[in-house]
């Protein structure tokens, strides 16, 4: 054990203050903290934060005494030099007129050059002034991996830009809402958002765009989904071109023959899409494609069983929804196809001509908070 004088004690507590001053010890521990990854996010977020915008809609009521007029939020990305900004559907859906704010707080009308609400994309044009405006870096969503990191800029509630980061938690599939198909492949994140951050970016770590927030899960905590940036480059080219996008339409809606329920029910079943429901006018309706009658319950989930199974187009297999996904790429409106069905313990080929999806009808002008739609949970009933 040292011993120390009562002079030497102090004179030891002296130096040692004055080389605490000289070397700025608290400024050590502060640059401490700064890690190789908060640079990197500083970073992404100083470069991706000039390609962000805040986006309010506005929406005028013709029934003056039931409604009142209101105002929208959401966010959005400018994705080249010429004004082009992708944002949600939702975010300006029936809305008046649209505003976008500059990081540097300039303001513009947007016109609304096209809207998507089966992909809840939209695109707006905005006249830029001279000086230059970067443009954020589309990525390649089709290379992410869960656990991979991603960041989320927008403006939550309308309070200004906000930077939040995750992971990739997981992958979404055909999931349905209430009249169209949302997605068929959905960016499930842990990145915190709120309504407000609908339309902004999704980004990794290299600051490329991966994906377009859209949606939160109500009553979960930090499950988010954003829809796949090569998703939308292909959307915001049919937007470019025709306002819309054009879509095949046979008219079913089914799901998916799992291997519980072939092993469970006395019916004849193969693998492939269990037809449920047939829509009025369709092509499908037009061939006599049937749908099940008989409503079950499968392990605490309903079935209608006893229609058609799809089971093939054009002679590739649709027994999966991944299968299903890839041929449905494939094709186009007005186009012939040959389906393979089974039915009555048979399988049988039909030639039928697809029409165009029915675009449904536009909203009514009305007042509206921005509130991301809830994405549902499971697979479910899947249009075609």
């Amino acid at each position: 054990m040292c011993h120390l004088s009562r002079g030497c004690l102090r004179s030891w507590l002296v130096a040692c203050l004055v080389l605490t001053v000289c070397t700025g010890t608290p400024r050590v521990l502060a640059a401490a903290l700064v890690t190789q990854e908060e640079i990197n996010s500083v970073r992404v977020y100083k470069k991706m934060a000039n390609a962000t915008v805040l986006i309010a809609s506005a929406y005028v009521s013709a029934h003056h005494i039931a409604q009142a007029s209101g105002k929208g939020i959401g966010s959005g990305v400018l994705i080249d030099e010429q004004g082009s900004i992708v944002t949600n559907a939702h975010v300006v859906e029936g809305a008046s007129n649209i505003t976008v704010t500059l990081h540097d707080g300039t303001r513009f009308p947007a016109e609304l050059i096209g809207t998507d609400p089966q992909s809840d994309v939209a695109l707006l044009h905005v006249t830029l002034p001279q000086e230059q405006h970067a443009p954020a870096q589309l990525g390649d969503s089709d290379k992410l991996e869960i656990g991979q990191k991603v960041l989320a800029i927008g403006h939550p509630f309308g309070l200004g830009y906000a930077f939040s980061t995750g992971i990739v938690s997981g992958f979404g599939k055909l999931l349905e809402t209430k009249q169209e198909v949302f997605q068929e492949r959905v960016i499930q994140t842990t990145t915190p958002i709120n309504p407000g951050n609908s339309g902004g970016p999704l980004v990794d770590s290299e600051d490329r765009v991966v994906g377009i927030n859209s949606a939160i899960l109500m009553g979960a905590q930090n499950i988010g989904f954003a829809i796949p940036i090569n998703t939308v480059k292909s959307i915001v080219t049919e937007l470019r071109t025709n306002g819309r996008v054009i879509r095949p339409w046979l008219g079913i809606k089914g799901k998916f023959v799992t291997d519980e329920v072939r092993n469970l029910i006395a019916l004849p079943l193969v693998s492939g899409l269990l037809i449920i429901d047939v829509e009025d006018g369709s092509p499908a309706q037009t061939i006599g494609l049937r749908a099940g009658e008989l409503d079950v319950t499968i392990e605490g989930e309903p079935w209608v069983l006893g229609g058609d199974i799809l089971v093939a187009v054009n002679g590739e297999d649709v027994k999966t929804s991944e299968q299903y996904a890839k041929v449905l790429r494939q094709l186009k409106a007005k186009q012939s196809i040959d389906l393979t069905l089974f039915r009555d313990g048979t399988r049988r080929t039909l030639t039928v001509t697809l029409g165009e999806r029915p675009t449904p009808p536009s909203p009514p002008q009305h007042p509206k908070i921005e509130v991301p739609p809830v994405v549902p949970q499971g697979l479910e009933f899947v249009p075609f």
